[in-house]
């Protein structure tokens, strides 16, 4: 009995895991590159397509060229992002405010959870398409450049201790 109770668990659990490494990815993605989802200090309209803004994209060698449609993809996910990470925050606060009620109520609690990874689930979509959209307009070879200075990052990233929090990301 308890071999199956332990199996019942195991997917929900992986799903779970998944989630929340994909989730961290995001984070640190948002941080590590700021100008990925933020435009360049002063620029507030259309970017000047002659040139390549992004720190990132600059170090892959994206040509002009590649940089008038890669631009216009990347403000579009910016945009979506920035309201979807807001949509998470929020749900946050809402949690904690369940949190500290008292008494608790559970079943909110545990139903506010599932609506915080169902937006981190739609975030998470958003960075992978994203990427995937990137890639189609990369080279071969600029593409792996990308998975591989992205996964740099992340092993550097795992030497992070806790509190960078999501100042960095608000701009704060």
């Amino acid at each position: 009995m308890r071999g199956s109770m332990g199996n019942r668990f195991r997917g929900p659990l992986l799903v779970l895991s998944i989630s929340l490494n994909l989730a961290f990815i995001v984070v640190w993605l948002i941080q590590a590159f700021p100008g990925w989802m933020s435009p360049p200090a002063g620029v507030d309209g259309p970017s000047d397509r002659t040139a390549v803004p992004s720190s990132l994209h600059k170090e892959l060698g994206v040509s002009a060229e590649q940089w008038e449609k890669i631009e216009p993809v990347l403000r579009k996910f910016r945009q979506t992002a920035k309201i979807q990470q807001q949509e998470i925050m929020t749900l946050r606060s809402q949690l904690l405010e369940l949190l500290a009620a008292t008494p608790a109520d559970k079943k909110a609690i545990r139903a506010k959870q599932e609506e915080i990874l169902a937006g981190q689930r739609r975030m998470q979509n958003l960075v992978v398409d994203h990427l995937l959209k990137e890639k189609e307009i990369l080279s071969p070879s600029q593409a792996v450049k990308l998975i591989q200075t992205l996964c740099d990052q992340c092993r550097h990233a795992e030497g992070m201790g806790s509190g960078h929090g999501l100042g960095p990301v608000l701009g704060e």
